[in-house]
């Protein structure tokens, strides 16, 4: 990368080690953990099926500034994005006041839009480099705006476990609707987003258990009091 001379010693230093084999592009979802972890602007050059998009992220801001918003328009042939360049932002950081009046400054766009649509339509298929090494994952609720609710169908059955449990990725794996490229694409964007946690130590069983239970309906009938006689619940339920 031509350009990476000016950016900060600890960007440049992070993108050395994400140097690819010769003839192979950048990985384009690396770069974009290493500007978050570092907490740094700065400008991508992404080239989609045979456009260039520049984008700018703003971590501190948690926004990025695009001519659209891949969240709501993603270019197609997304799984093809390939990284061009790494600079530093064109333009500095939009004025906070912007922010106090909960207005986005013009081409400027949540930045967990961004983040969620390469990790689950962007080109990587396995797992970040940060989380290769995890035992297991769990995912945390900030209680702040975020994209989270609208994951569809089994990604979203997943997070509610998740937000529950610990899970190893091979568990992860073998729910139902996931394989080894949807569990990585979903803790990839949980990791982005500042919302996975990795876990050590023995599993507690109990907690597993209750994560299933949240994303499976109950096969027995709910009773209104515990103290009630053996005989006389067993009652109840059959006069139903």
């Amino acid at each position: 990368m031509r350009t990476t001379t000016v950016l900060s010693p600890s960007m440049v230093d992070e993108l050395r080690r994400l140097e690819p084999l010769e003839g192979e592009s950048p990985d384009l979802l690396e770069a974009v953990a290493c500007c978050l972890r570092l907490h740094e602007s700065m400008l991508l050059t992404i080239a989609v099926d045979g456009w260039v998009w520049p984008i700018t992220l703003h971590p501190q801001l948690r926004l990025y500034r695009a001519p659209v918003d891949w969240l709501r328009a993603p270019p197609s042939g997304l799984w093809g994005a390939r990284l061009v360049a790494c600079e530093p932002p064109p333009f500095p950081p939009p004025l906070l006041q912007a922010q106090r009046r909960r207005t986005l400054p013009p081409c400027h766009y949540p930045l967990a839009g961004l983040l969620w649509s390469l990790a689950l339509l962007g080109p990587r298929n396995g797992l970040l480099r940060a989380l290769a090494e995890g035992e297991r994952y769990r995912a945390i609720d900030r209680g702040d705006d975020s994209v989270l609710p609208r994951l569809p169908g089994a990604l979203g059955s997943a997070l509610a476990r998740l937000l529950v449990a610990p899970a190893a990725f091979e568990t992860i794996c073998r729910w139902p609707g996931l394989d080894a490229v949807r569990a990585a694409r979903l803790l990839n964007g949980l990791y982005l987003e500042g919302r996975l946690v990795t876990e050590a130590g023995p599993l507690d069983r109990s907690a597993e258990e209750s994560a299933w239970s949240d994303t499976q309906p109950s096969r027995w009938p709910a009773h209104e009091t515990l103290a009630t006689p053996r005989g006389q619940r067993l009652r109840h339920w059959l006069s139903h």
